[in-house]
């Protein structure tokens, strides 16, 4: 029986030992690579949250993006899609809150819904409300309309 212990101690001891990795020296420069410089405590920055922005997030639907408003972008124009029921006044506080920036003017259109066909079959899209947002002289709107 002495000689099936040990061939059980065997298999028990390579069981127990942990399996070598198969990284080549390639696979530990690329994780080198990969890795973060470890950053200080005082080195991070504070995260400013946003104080509560309230019906803000309900009015502006979202950033409506067209040739026509890349190129607006540029003169500080900016266009946005907005609920049906909202008027200039509260586009212009919700943008204010937002953003951060000055509002100088707000234009509205409602935009009518197209007739589509699929066959037979007739629908409409649905109308929506369009709002051109003008801000102060030298203000932008950092991250929508960059770099497209």
């Amino acid at each position: 029986m002495s000689i099936l212990d040990r061939i059980k101690g065997k298999k028990e001891d390579e069981a127990k030992k942990p399996k070598a990795s198969k990284k080549t020296q390639k696979d530990e420069n690329v994780l080198d690579m990969v890795q973060e410089p470890a950053v200080e405590a005082s080195e991070k920055k504070q995260v400013v949250l946003k104080e509560d922005t309230g019906r803000a997030h309900d009015i502006l639907r979202n950033y409506h993006l067209s040739e026509k408003s890349n190129l607006l972008s540029a003169s500080g124009r900016y266009v946005f899609r907005v609920s049906k029921s909202t008027n200039k006044l509260e586009v212009k506080k919700a943008i204010e809150k937002v953003y951060d920036v000055h509002v100088a003017d707000v234009n509205i259109m409602n935009i009518k819904g197209k007739t589509r066909r699929s066959g037979k079959i007739a629908g409409k899209t649905s109308n929506w409300k369009k709002a051109y947002v003008t801000l102060k002289a030298g203000e932008k709107i950092s991250g929508l309309a960059e770099g497209i």
